[in-house]
């Protein structure tokens, strides 16, 4: 089953100008409408938040139907972060907090360059983990262009049985939107 976990920071206590009114609830509730498909939407400010939700998405109730993992935060090169505590967690972090959450799932970055950098390192962050794929941005990011793209990813995802066919499709239909945001997967 391809249902969507969305772990989202918190954006209303982010320094002043990075506050942001945002909740990814409504657009992921509307991927799983539109495709049939069950999701988890959770927010989080603090290490100890994210860390029990990724150890809990790691029963088997979680990882027969949710094969999908999407992350809304701020980002930096190899980063996301935690605007509860201000802190940066890597992905090498994630990783170890995360234990075997990201193994066989489909694993989405929308954050502002997290994905920035060398490939090498995302690679072997996909490797070790056992993501299915790892996609994210290398750009800062428009929030609703981001929001566009997110759409139709998670929705090509969800419809096809196979990985390549969901890049050469978005590719095909959303190039232009991938270069701006510096769109990338592994």
């Amino acid at each position: 089953m391809k249902g969507i976990i969305c772990i989202e920071t918190e954006w209303q206590i982010t320094t002043k100008g990075n506050r942001r009114s945002l909740n990814s609830e409504p657009l992921i509730k509307f991927i799983s409408e539109m495709n049939k498909v069950p999701y988890l939407y959770r927010h989080v400010a603090t290490l100890s938040e994210l860390t029990y939700y990724l150890k809990q998405f790691q029963k088997k109730e979680y990882v027969d139907r949710y094969g999908i993992l999407y992350f809304s935060f701020h980002g930096l090169p190899h980063v996301i972060c935690l605007e509860g505590e201000k802190e940066s967690i890597s992905l090498e972090e994630l990783q170890e907090i995360g234990g075997n959450v990201f193994r066989n799932r489909y694993v989405h970055f929308s954050s502002c360059r997290t994905l920035w950098g060398s490939d090498s390192y995302a690679l072997k962050f996909k490797n070790e983990t056992g993501a299915k794929t790892l996609t994210g941005y290398t750009k800062n990011v428009d929030t609703d262009l981001s929001a566009i793209h997110d759409v139709a990813l998670i929705s090509e995802i969800i419809k096809r049985t196979q990985i390549p066919p969901i890049f050469r499709f978005l590719k095909e239909n959303y190039e232009g939107l991938e270069r701006k945001l510096g769109f990338v997967y592994y």
